[in-house]
């Protein structure tokens, strides 16, 4: 059964990105996903804790300044990735947010209410934390409660 035919008719979906080829493969499959105008998806990008908190260590910038920076360039980044894809409507309500990425995936996902998370998932990366301790798409399944649909990459594309 086709994946577009389990979306209810009012579907509120939330997409995680983080502006790669992945994840915007997953905004696609949404946007399929939704295309019959009822629905209504919520496009979220998290601004990395960890990155955060290293920007500070390094120090180079006041607390507050980088903060402000790194919100601002996540809301222009996202702008454009939605208008790029023909994606800035009514339909669309972008987020952003700060924390660590798979943790606030779940708690906008109950946050919003949304029927399914969408979100790409670019296999092993080669990172240690990657490989030992799953991808963003593999934590949020062990922390959510809703479906959540991971879309892969063509298998001419993945990694590891």
């Amino acid at each position: 059964m086709p994946i577009r035919k389990a979306v209810p008719d009012s579907a509120h979906l939330l997409v995680a990105v983080d502006f790669s080829e992945c994840s915007k493969r997953a905004l696609r499959k949404a946007a399929e996903m939704i295309s019959n105008g009822r629905s209504r998806m919520i496009v979220l990008h998290v601004v990395d804790q960890r990155f955060v908190q290293e920007c500070i260590r390094r120090r180079l910038a006041e607390p507050k300044q980088i903060k402000e920076n790194l919100f601002i360039e996540a809301k222009n980044q996202l702008r454009e990735f939605l208008r790029e894809e023909g994606l800035d409507g009514d339909h669309v309500k972008p987020v952003i947010c700060e924390g660590f990425p798979h943790q606030e995936i779940a708690r906008q996902a109950e946050k919003f209410n949304v029927d399914m998370v969408v979100m790409g998932s670019c296999g092993m990366v080669g990172d240690t934390e990657s490989i030992f301790f799953g991808g963003t798409a593999e934590k949020v399944l062990r922390f959510i409660s809703r479906p959540v649909l991971c879309v892969p990459p063509p298998s001419d594309e993945r990694k590891g």
